[in-house]
């Protein structure tokens, strides 16, 4: 467990991990790996706290989930541009998974979330916009936990998509502090 000034980290998962470079399979989701990626490793990152889904309902009605990425899902929407330039008939699937929050869903529900699931494209530092909107969250009374997911897929051949998951409360705290 590590703690920022006003938000401590319950858990804390990267991937990919030695030796998992291999996604689950994660129905309704086809032609990219970006839906599969985030449900994957929010899973981790919730199991490791929890155990087995759902979490508790005292803290899975409380909890939201951010997704912060900086390119978004570019195999989807490489996947419907390519149809469209052939003139094929795109599956209907893949406009399900291009709002990039679909995935979200699938997982907030899998778990019993409650609170808010938002997704962001930051253009300055993912990690920290991140964590600015999970205190504010926390601050306004809409989570008392945020489950926050970072991830981008890889943009050069031999790259790793990368992921990582934290699950976030607001810090205690010291004794003789207000908050």
């Amino acid at each position: 467990m590590t703690t920022t000034q006003n938000l401590t980290t319950l858990e804390h998962v990267l991937w990919p991990t030695a030796g998992e470079h291999e996604l689950p399979n994660l129905p309704g989701f086809i032609a990219s790996p970006f839906g599969p990626l985030i449900a994957h490793v929010a899973d981790l990152c919730l199991i490791r706290h929890y155990g087995e889904p759902p979490a508790p309902p005292e803290r899975g009605l409380w909890t939201a989930f951010v997704l912060v990425t900086r390119l978004g899902d570019m195999a989807t929407e490489a996947a419907i541009v390519q149809s469209v330039d052939l003139g094929t008939k795109a599956s209907p699937l893949l406009f399900y998974q291009s709002v990039p929050t679909a995935v979200l869903g699938v997982v907030a529900a899998r778990w019993g979330f409650g609170g808010p699931v938002i997704g962001i494209s930051p253009v300055a530092d993912a990690r920290a916009e991140g964590l600015d909107l999970a205190e504010l969250l926390i601050e306004d009374g809409s989570a008392r936990d945020v489950l926050l997911v970072l991830v981008d897929l890889a943009t050069s051949e031999g790259q790793p998509d990368i992921a990582e998951a934290l699950l976030v409360r607001a810090a205690e705290p010291h004794e003789g502090e207000k908050r």
